[in-house]
Parts: C-alpha cells; structure tokens; sequence
C-alpha cells in the first residue's frame, strides 16, 4: 500500500513539472489539488526518498520533565523499595520530594516518569463493578463516624501455627488496626476489639459482614451486644457483597501484600510485636488520595477518641438501647430477609436496597423495626424478636 502511494506522489510531482494542470492530475489520480500541490512543491531532485511520508510526532517534546528532576523521582522510588512496608506510589514520592526541598512535579508527571521507566506496579484488588442501583452507604462526615472491621484468615504459619487478623479502618482518615487472635471465639475477638478501642477510640459507627463471630444465620450475638454496651451502632452490609467493605478489603491486601508476606515469623508473640510495628508505620507513613494525601495520624489529630469501657464493668444482659442497622438488597420475591427471618415488602419494593433498623429501645410488638430507602424514607416498620435481656 505505502508503495502505490509513493509511486502516485511521483507521478504528480512529474506531471505537474511537465505543465499539467492540478485539476486534471488530481482527477486522474483521485486526489485533490491541495495534495497534487503539496507533492509538487515537496519534490526534490537531490533526495530520494522524497516522496516517502514523514512522522508528524514532534522531534522534541517540548513539556518533558528536565531530566534532573527524572532522576531524583527515580532516586526516591528506589530508595523506598527497599523498605517491603513503604508505599512507593506517586504521593508518597511527592512527599519525600518535598520533605528533600525539592521541586515537586504534579502526580500525573510522576506517574508518567515511573511509566518511562518501566517502574509502574499496580497492587489494587479488583472492585466489584456496581450494580447502578443506589446503596444506603453509612454517612462518613469525619474521623470516627464509622470504621469497618473484618476477620482475616486462617492463615498458618510455620509448623502449622493457625491465627486470624482482626482488621479495622476509619473509612474517613483510614487510620488502621490489628489485632491477632488464635481463633474466632467471641471471647478472643471481644478481647480483640477492646484492645482495638483502647488504642483508637470507640467509633459511632462499627460495620461487620455477615460472617462468624459477628452475626449467625439467626440471630445477633455477644459481640453485638458488647458494642451496643460500648455506644456504637453495628452496622451488616447485605451478604454476599464483600466490596460494600472496601475500605478494609484494600486494608487486608495491604496487609497481606506488605507485611505478611514479606517477613517469616517464629511464632505467634512474634507475629504480634511485628503487626503492631506494621500498624504504626501505615498510620505514621501510609498516604492516601481520600484523605488529600494526608498520612492517618494527620487526619485523626483533630479528633478526640471515645475511650471504651472495660468488659468487665458493662453490664451482664442487653441494654434496652441502642440500634442494629442491617443493609439489604430486596430481590424479585419482594422479601426482606434479616437473621432467618423473611419479612413480606410492599409491592414495587424489589431491586432497591434498604436498610432495617432494629431499635432495641422498642418492645417486639412493637414494631421494633424499621425499614427505609436509601432516602432515608419509611417503606415499612415490623416485628423482630428481641435479644434476651
């Protein structure tokens, strides 16, 4: 193809030097004046590969970042690699650039020089497409509004040594927890969470999946009520939808990708001195977009955490308020489905998530609990067996 082109610029430049005219010459060969023109006048006796087509890309690009700038982006990224818990993205270059005195190019420049250099990794786990449907999210106005928690594991360490990670995060400043238990029993997961309180505040909000310890198939257990004890409202995303807790999924990657598996542990003391050093370098050093680039210990300064009470101290039954909130989608069969219970919604009500208030300050008959929109608007109240106070 680029051989027929050639030979029809030739052609034209010939016939236009012979005299002919740029309308015949561009009706014959089905091109139009401008381009006989142009190949006439690019015509040259003493070259050729005249004829041949020329790159329209600039011999120079005129924006490159100075070199001496490359060099030192390049130079910080290679000297946070060699810390496995260091972030090494584009603001946390950006921030030892700056804390250096240096000039700071905008993210997407440095983006573009890590690019260049081959020097670009992406460790994010997939997100869960959505669904178009609008989800009745819990409000996040500031730190400690809600932090999502979740149970990593098991995970085995050598000779065979099971554990779990209790994780949690501040969806507002992301500031992180971790706490390792040997197993899932309430009692080591109560100890868990307080331990978790006592360094971070207890939140307003505390959102669990639908797994084990938190909430069985048919009822709400003894980590719910301590958390009801303590002042926060637990919040349960609908099952099945793990990314409803994405803030601590990439958490959890995190943590499996920067600590975990980057270190051997001798046991399960030793595993617990190094996540708690881990905890304090990502609450320390950790950066993120969500927060204007802030690392967590700066946002969380102006906040003043809510100290919990000892377990031993709260009392021994369920209190008689406080509220469980239950987020769940409503399929074709129109029913709400909330611990083995299947509650019949008004007609219009499928393929729209709600969420199922149940307000412990409400007797079962009545009408303890209470479903709404994602407006917040009263589709329907009903019944809910109480916990045994």
């Amino acid at each position: 193809m680029e051989t027929v082109e050639i030979e029809l610029r030739r052609e034209a430049a010939r016939r236009r030097l012979a005299g002919e005219s740029p309308r015949a010459i561009a009706r014959d060969l089905g091109r139009t004046r401008q381009w006989v023109a142009k190949w006439a006048a690019r015509y040259d006796p003493h070259d050729p590969a005249w004829a041949e087509g020329r790159s329209r890309a600039p011999k120079r690009v005129a924006n490159r970042t100075a070199a001496d700038i490359e060099a030192q982006v390049l130079e910080v990224r290679a000297r946070l690699e060699e810390n496995p818990w260091a972030q090494v993205g584009a603001p946390a270059i950006a921030w030892e650039l700056s804390k250096l005195g240096a000039l700071v190019p905008p993210r997407r420049t440095i983006e573009e020089i890590l690019q260049r250099a081959g020097a670009t990794r992406r460790e994010r786990p997939g997100r869960r497409a959505s669904k178009g449907i609008p989800y009745p999210a819990p409000a996040v106005r500031g730190p400690g509004d809600v932090v999502q928690v979740d149970l990593v594991g098991p995970r085995h360490l050598d000779g065979g040594v099971r554990f779990h990670a209790l994780n949690q995060i501040d969806v507002a400043s992301h500031h992180a927890g971790i706490e390792i238990v040997t197993d899932r029993a309430d009692e080591r997961v109560l100890g868990a969470l307080h331990a978790l309180w006592g360094r971070h505040g207890v939140p307003r909000r505390i959102q669990f999946d639908n797994g084990g310890p938190f909430v069985s198939p048919t009822g709400i257990g003894e980590i719910v009520r301590v958390c009801l004890h303590q002042g926060a409202t637990p919040v349960f995303v609908p099952p099945r939808e793990p990314w409803r807790q994405g803030t601590i999924e990439r958490f959890n990657n995190t943590f499996d990708q920067r600590f975990f598996r980057q270190e051997r542990f001798s046991g399960l003391e030793h595993l617990s001195q190094r996540a708690s050093a881990f905890e304090r370098f990502h609450n320390a050093q950790h950066r993120y977009s969500a927060t204007g680039g802030h690392v967590p210990d700066e946002t969380t300064t102006s906040s003043t955490p809510c100290a919990p009470r000892a377990l031993e101290e709260l009392p021994a039954g369920w209190p008689t308020r406080g509220k469980v909130e239950f987020i769940r989608f409503i399929r074709s069969d129109q029913r709400l489905r909330v611990l083995g219970r299947a509650i019949a919604m008004p007609d219009g009500s499928a393929y729209q998530y709600v969420t199922a208030t149940l307000d412990l300050a409400l007797a079962d008959y009545e009408h303890n609990l209470v479903v709404c929109n994602d407006q917040g608007e009263l589709i329907i109240t009903s019944r809910l067996p109480t916990p045994t106070r």
